[in-house]
């Protein structure tokens, strides 16, 4: 019992319905071995269940990372834009001044 304690919350869940589900069928079992081919296949729907919900999960993840990178991107593209045009600004102001200083002397 201890194992089960230090599982995360939805194993301790599964393992909790797995048991009441085993008792329940276990009343009602006809056969020999019945109680485990229905515990068995209730335990292999929630295992494909955890499957789908982690495709999903990934799904999403991948989705998110694709996202940020294109966000990324462009924030590089407008950071090399910015100072591209900011170091032709102050070119232009540099010759400015420069033709200033000349016209004082």
């Amino acid at each position: 019992m201890e194992a089960a304690k230090s599982l995360p919350p939805t194993f301790d869940t599964l393992i909790k319905t797995d048991q009441e589900f085993a008792c329940r069928q276990a009343v009602n079992a006809t056969e020999p071995g019945d109680d485990i081919v229905a515990l068995g296949a209730t335990s292999i729907q929630e295992i494909e269940k955890l499957m789908e919900e982690l495709r999903t999960a990934r799904d999403y993840l991948r989705s998110e990372g694709e996202r940020v990178r294109r966000i990324n991107a462009h924030y590089a593209h407008l950071t090399r834009t910015a100072s591209a045009s900011v170091k032709i600004i102050a070119e232009s102001i540099g010759k400015w001044r420069t033709t200033e200083i000349e016209a004082a002397k």
